[in-house]
């Protein structure tokens, strides 16, 4: 049998280990935690250097597109030069239609 001396001690061993335990386990919980600060830190770098990175590649693609736009407003047809096209076109068509016409009333007599 237990006596009253042992059953103090033992208890007071027992609060011993468990308030070891509780001190491993928060130790133990806060190394998880900062093992995943560390992690998450480690994620969020590598999202700001991944921003950085688009927006460098954004500013890039708005440059290429602004000299593009710049070399098809020098480049494109304006509608003045569209018309005196046009104006030579039907006149080329017309002098076909002309000599057609002429081939056609020479051999049709």
């Amino acid at each position: 049998m237990i006596t009253l001396e042992e059953g103090v001690v033992l208890g007071i061993v027992g609060l011993v280990g468990s308030g070891i335990g509780v001190l491993i386990r928060n130790a133990v919980l806060h190394t998880r935690n900062e093992a995943s600060a560390k992690a998450g830190q480690a994620i969020a770098n590598e999202a700001k250097m991944a921003a950085a990175e688009a927006q460098r590649l954004a500013a890039s693609i708005e440059r290429d597109l602004a000299q593009f736009r710049e070399k098809v407003a020098q480049e494109y047809a304006t509608i003045h030069l569209i018309d005196r096209l046009e104006e030579r076109l039907v006149r080329s068509l017309d002098r076909i239609g002309e000599r057609f016409d002429k081939f056609l009333s020479q051999n049709g007599k």
